[in-house]
């Protein structure tokens, strides 16, 4: 997989098909984020999505080295496509603006799918 050849959709697809490929790792990532089977389709149209996907990888190192090492993409990239997803506003005076990201926990409220 080559990032540079490839949308930051496809990447979130690949991410999904590497999560759905073991159980338990789809399980804790429906678990930590609320999403379900029935409610991940229509998240995924929701504005934001692929860059929490990415957010929910890149917060677990282990997480990101494995799915990093099977897609032949280096972890940095993915950081790197992630960042392009949402850029930030210039920064206005002397205050240094950051990206704030949103955690793994935060997504489900984001998509109106909280755990029952």
């Amino acid at each position: 997989m080559r990032t540079a050849d490839q949308s930051a959709e496809d990447i979130v697809a690949s991410v999904l098909m590497f999560l759905a490929s073991e159980p338990e790792r789809l399980a804790r990532f429906f678990i930590l984020t609320g999403l379900r089977v029935d409610t991940i389709r229509a998240a995924s149209r929701t504005p934001g999505f692929a860059a929490s996907v990415l957010d929910y990888v890149l917060a677990d190192e282990k997480l990101l080295l494995a799915f990093a090492s099977g897609a032949e993409v280096k972890s940095e990239e993915l950081a790197h496509v992630r960042r392009n997803l949402i850029r930030a506003p210039e920064p206005q005076g002397d205050r240094p603006q950051t990206l704030t990201l949103m955690g793994p926990s935060n997504m489900a409220r984001r998509f109106g799918t909280t755990p029952r």
